[in-house]
């Protein structure tokens, strides 16, 4: 199955929402309401939503991922950023656009992008530093295997997990 969603992980995570969104500079209000994660790695998903699972901060924003610079030796300044919060907690920040067939993964960990891949049209533009060797598997299977080393639990299990709540934010915040 094809997916098409992105986020920031942060590790270890927060226990409040608005306090993840502010760590992140991201510009957006809460809008009192919750929402399942089933419905925040879904392409028509134009909010952001923050959750937490196994002291792992997930947000989900399809363009967020997207201020970050997936070219070889580039940094965005929505980079810089993440490279100065990964001083206090490890970050990785990514996309899935399997209808494309493109990827992208920047991890960031004690202030430095310490790996990163990004493929576009089934065509590996760049993959720096260690990845999970797990054989012949399709790249999204790849960051998928990835996201679940990071979080300690398998992306089928966060999609079966009922109590997975996320704290939905808006520009309006309602």
């Amino acid at each position: 199955m094809s997916w098409k969603f992105g986020g920031i992980y942060i590790k270890p995570g927060f226990e409040d929402p608005e306090q993840a969104i502010r760590f992140l500079q991201i510009d957006r209000k809460f809008s009192y309401e919750t929402i399942r994660f089933t419905n925040v790695v879904n392409s028509s998903f134009e909010n952001t939503a923050v959750g937490f699972i196994n002291g792992v901060t997930l947000v989900h924003d399809n363009y967020l991922p997207y201020n970050n610079s997936y070219e070889a030796d580039t940094f965005n300044d929505y980079d810089f950023i993440l490279m100065d919060i990964s001083k206090s907690a490890e970050i990785v920040s990514f996309f899935l656009d399997g209808t494309t067939e493109s990827y992208g993964l920047n991890h960031f960990k004690e202030g430095k992008r310490i790996r990163r891949c990004a493929v576009m049209g089934r065509e590996i533009i760049l993959e720096e530093g260690a990845f999970t060797s797990v054989g012949t598997v399709s790249f999204e299977a790849k960051i998928l295997l990835w996201l679940q080393e990071f979080t300690g639990i398998g992306f089928q299990d966060l999609l079966k997990k009922e109590d997975l709540i996320m704290y939905n934010f808006t520009d309006t915040g309602f």
